[in-house]
């Protein structure tokens, strides 16, 4: 593994745990107040996470066809 590699890798783990920080906080903070900005983060949150497993399984089964050939 390269150093490019490690850091995207802690750059995609960090964003990762970002946006479900902020989706979360946004969810309670929507719970306490009476606001749709809460529920926004929280599907936002959600989107991102959906979306940065489907790109990280995409990408696990092309290094698994690549250490194939």
């Amino acid at each position: 593994m390269t150093v490019h590699d490690l850091m995207r890798e802690l750059a995609e783990k960090a964003s990762h745990a970002t946006t479900v920080t902020v989706g979360a906080i946004g969810g309670i903070y929507s719970l306490f107040v009476q606001n749709p900005i809460g529920f926004i983060c929280a599907l936002v949150a959600v989107a991102s996470f959906a979306m940065n497993w489907y790109y990280n399984h995409k990408r696990l089964q092309l290094m698994k066809a690549q250490q194939g050939q």
